[in-house]
């Protein structure tokens, strides 16, 4: 998946425009001050020297060229299925933290457990940087995460607006290491195996990989919406439920009404003559009624064929999602 334009323009606003490069100093793993880093454009940092200058085309390019390793970076980490807002929020997360904190951070693990939520609430432990050797939480590293976190929260077809910052996180934000191990490409546990095997015996790893996977494909079908994220095209298709509801209910109020013009006829004729309602006009009304019978009736039967079909659709779709987030690592 290719980053989109939202995500870009997350890193852009944050990462501000430098048409020359500038330094920075950064603090060393000893906590004294570290050699001069040249960056230029929105962030650019591997080809950046002392002098150098770019146009605002450039730097787009050269931000291009930045992100698609991270790309690449989150296909070969990420297990469970990412909407487009998803990936461009991590794309920015990873751009800021780099590789080797997001290999170990927790948005990561829970990401791969399935729990998207928990995820979305990780983004916020990158909030703290080191200033002058203690570390700290920023507002700008706060901000960030927040715009990241709402991104990733978002349906697809929203606009996120975000303020911009200049700030880097420090290295100890996340306490969660994950090894090597954990991040190699190990078997992954699958539904299908798991019917076939049932009656042999399992080590104790593979069933703790089973127990790991079917909790997390019966959160998929009960219906969490960070275990089962439903596209936007997909919502789209709901409107026969909205046209179903408004026709049964356009019905519904006017039999209702049918209904007390008849109770009056009956009860209190003198009524009806008041509001202009007089022989001709009841008798017509009568002589309606079995359309009028015949349309409500047709309204409700469209509305719960159309919600029972849509159900036994989306159950479908739930199953298939919920096995993709099955496919969960035995090291989990």
């Amino acid at each position: 998946m290719k980053t989109g334009d939202t995500g870009l323009n997350l890193i852009k606003a944050y990462e501000g425009l430098r048409l020359s490069a500038q330094s920075e100093q950064r603090p060393s793993a000893d906590g004294t001050t570290g050699d001069p880093v040249w960056s230029i454009g929105y962030g650019h940092k591997n080809t950046a020297r002392q002098g150098m200058t770019v146009t605002e085309r450039e730097a787009s390019r050269l931000l291009a060229e930045d992100i698609a390793p991270i790309e690449t970076i989150i296909r070969n980490t990420v297990r469970a299925p990412l909407n487009q807002n998803e990936h461009d929020a991590l794309v920015s997360l990873i751009f800021n933290i780099g590789e080797k904190n997001w290999k170990r951070s927790t948005v990561l693990a829970k990401l791969n457990d399935g729990d998207k939520l928990a995820a979305a609430e990780a983004f916020e432990r990158w909030s703290r940087a080191r200033v002058d050797g203690r570390l700290v939480k920023l507002d700008g590293l706060v901000r960030r995460r927040a715009a990241e976190k709402s991104l990733f929260l978002m349906p697809t077809d929203a606009e996120l607006v975000v303020p911009t910052s200049e700030v880097v996180p420090a290295d100890e934000c996340d306490g969660a290491i994950r090894s090597e191990s954990n991040m190699a490409n190990a078997p992954l546990f699958d539904l299908k195996e798991y019917r076939r095997s049932q009656g042999r015996n399992l080590t104790d790893v593979e069933k703790e990989g089973r127990l790991t996977a079917l909790y997390h494909a019966s959160q998929a079908l009960s219906g969490d919406p960070s275990k089962m994220i439903v596209s936007k095209a997909e919502e789209r298709e709901d409107i026969g439920v909205t046209i179903g509801a408004a026709m049964a209910g356009v019905m519904a109020f006017a039999m209702t009404i049918l209904g007390a013009i008849l109770v009056l006829q009956t009860r209190w004729p003198d009524l009806l003559s008041v509001i202009g309602l007089g022989p001709r006009q009841l008798a017509r009304l009568e002589a309606d009624l079995p359309l009028w019978l015949l349309g409500s009736g047709a309204a409700a039967c469209y509305f719960i064929l159309y919600v029972l079909a849509k159900r036994a659709t989306r159950h479908g779709l739930k199953r298939r999602r919920a096995m993709e987030i099955a496919r969960v690592r035995y090291t989990d």
